[in-house]
């Protein structure tokens, strides 16, 4: 198994500005990415809302 991690800010975390809260698990991203790659694939989710560079 290859494994991806996702890395990032609240993009990556699943964030959803009309309700400030995040998505459901399975419209996030890094989950329909590993659902697309298939079983070969895990794709962790390691986003922070709030992240930044500074």
């Amino acid at each position: 198994m290859k494994t991806i991690l996702c890395y990032g800010d609240s993009n990556t975390w699943g964030y959803n500005p009309k309700t400030k809260t995040r998505y459901e698990k399975d419209k996030i991203w890094t989950s329909v990415l590993k659902k697309r790659l298939g079983d070969e694939y895990e794709a962790i989710c390691e986003g922070l809302d709030g992240r930044t560079t500074v």
